[in-house]
């Protein structure tokens, strides 16, 4: 909720962003849980009345703020969220404890550090039926992108939702959802192999280019950190009945490296894990084409076969 006040002679409005009102959404009362104990207790947890009763006794609460008009018109939101600066809060405070700087992925755009596109489109139920897997923003998990074997199309589907013979993705872009799902934030690396898929358009992919500082283990890492996670709450905005980041998406704070030995140190672990899950994939796909067998689309990477040309 917002309400706007006067202070100084200057239009300025506050914004309330309570978690909960005091019900479930089936109606029934909600109550606050013990941290060390993880029970519920019997005091009523209702952040709405709190922050209205705090902001008629002239108090701050939790997540308000007091923006002024002009800086609400030049960022086209009016939502409370957007301002709470409770998402915000944890990579600020990440930056300062290690004395870190920090960039913003827009900047990383602007500076041709990264490029960014979307998916493919999405196939009807009907066409879902073939060897090249269709992946969708729930499939996006866990740091990897995992094959649903029910959503598979031909090859001549996937020809047609990539525009051509190929899908444009590359080994180790970046992937995440960016509307209508709870993971919008969380990102998945495309490993050797698993290029050849039909993403669903709801998802940013980002690529690192040529780059002495970054590369994608770098970036990989700086997106999986929890306080840059957080931010994705407060610029994931619903629209209509879904969660959309429109370019706000742009405003994701990240730690820059101050050199590339830093860089490569702090990303080990991811570059280290992600190489030799590609090595052993490299071993293991053609071990597994080459017996008599036929294996799921979670097993094995996309290889057409005869039949996947209808549709």
């Amino acid at each position: 909720m917002y309400m706007k006040t006067k202070q100084k002679k200057r239009d300025i409005v506050t914004f309330l962003n309570p978690r909960t009102c005091g019900i479930y959404k089936n109606g029934g009362t909600r109550f606050k849980t013990d941290p060390t104990t993880g029970r519920r207790t019997h005091e009523v947890d209702n952040e709405l009345i709190d922050c209205v009763e705090a902001f008629l006794a002239s108090k701050k609460s939790s997540g308000d703020a007091h923006v002024t008009v002009s800086d609400v018109f030049r960022s086209g939101v009016l939502v409370p969220t957007y301002y709470d600066h409770r998402y915000n809060d944890p990579i600020e405070a990440l930056l300062k404890e290690h004395g870190i700087s920090a960039t913003t992925i827009g900047d990383l755009l602007d500076a041709g550090t990264i490029t960014v596109r979307g998916g493919h489109g999405s196939p009807g139920n009907d066409q879902r039926s073939g060897s090249i897997p269709y992946i969708k923003v729930s499939d996006i998990r866990a740091l990897r992108v995992n094959v649903n074997p029910t959503n598979l199309v031909s090859e001549s589907i996937a020809h047609r939702f990539w525009r051509g013979s190929d899908s444009g993705l590359k080994a180790w872009d970046l992937i995440t959802p960016n509307r209508a799902s709870s993971n919008i934030g969380e990102f998945a690396i495309i490993l050797p192999g698993e290029e050849q898929i039909v993403v669903t358009k709801e998802v940013f992919i980002f690529r690192v280019t040529k780059n002495d500082l970054y590369d994608p283990f770098y970036l990989l890492w700086a997106l999986s950190l929890q306080a840059v996670r957080d931010q994705w709450r407060r610029i994931a905005l619903m629209q209509t009945n879904r969660e959309d980041c429109g370019d706000r998406y742009r405003e994701i704070l990240i730690p820059e490296p101050s050199n590339n030995a830093w860089a490569r140190k702090v990303s080990k672990a991811f570059s280290d894990y992600f190489t030799t899950i590609a090595s052993a994939r490299e071993a293991f796909n053609p071990s597994i084409a080459s017996d008599s067998f036929v294996y799921v689309a979670t097993a094995s990477s996309y290889t057409p076969d005869e039949s996947d040309t209808a549709g």
